[in-house]
């Protein structure tokens, strides 16, 4: 594990005020090991990423195994100087990049075969695809920030709905 993520782990067990004694006693590893991951004198297991996501259940930790596990196809952790983590500044930006993005996929040419569409068209639909993205991302954030402020288990939201879509016949 590199330093950049053991700092990253650090960061989320402070955030959520576990010791690493107390994180050791719900993972099958050592406080010494905990500790050794977090300096990064020692590589973080692989096999144990997703059980201490679980067990930190930290929204931002979250994006940062997200992004390690998939890389650059992956939400990022929206935390620059142009964003107020505050419920409802988040959903004035969900509501924004919302429209934003309806407006683009009404533009877009929906008619024509992919192999008929002009250059101008095919770069409508990479705006279409940037705009959707943005969306995305003030969702999941404003899903983060949800969970955070009003002290629900990220993990258990979205194993609820995962169980919806199930039930919604949207995921097999």
């Amino acid at each position: 594990m590199k330093v950049m993520e053991g700092e990253e782990l650090a960061s989320a067990r402070r955030r959520k005020g576990i010791t690493q004694q107390q994180l050791s006693l719900k993972l099958p590893i050592s406080r010494e090991s905990i500790a050794k991951y977090e300096t990064g004198r020692q590589r973080f297991p692989k096999d144990l990423r997703a059980l201490t996501a679980e067990a930190i259940d930290d929204e931002e930790y979250y994006f940062v195994r997200w992004n390690e596990s998939a890389g650059d196809v992956s939400i990022p952790y929206l935390n620059g100087e142009f964003i107020e983590h505050h419920p409802t500044a988040m959903m004035l930006l969900v509501k924004k990049e919302s429209l934003e993005a309806l407006e683009h996929l009404e533009k877009a040419c929906w008619y024509k075969p992919v192999k008929s569409q002009s250059d101008t068209e095919r770069e409508e639909m990479k705006k279409v695809a940037f705009e959707v993205l943005d969306a995305a991302a003030s969702m999941i954030n404003l899903v983060a920030l949800i969970s955070k402020e009003y002290q629900f288990s990220m993990i258990q939201i979205f194993k609820q709905w995962r169980l919806t879509l199930k039930a919604r016949r949207l995921q097999k």
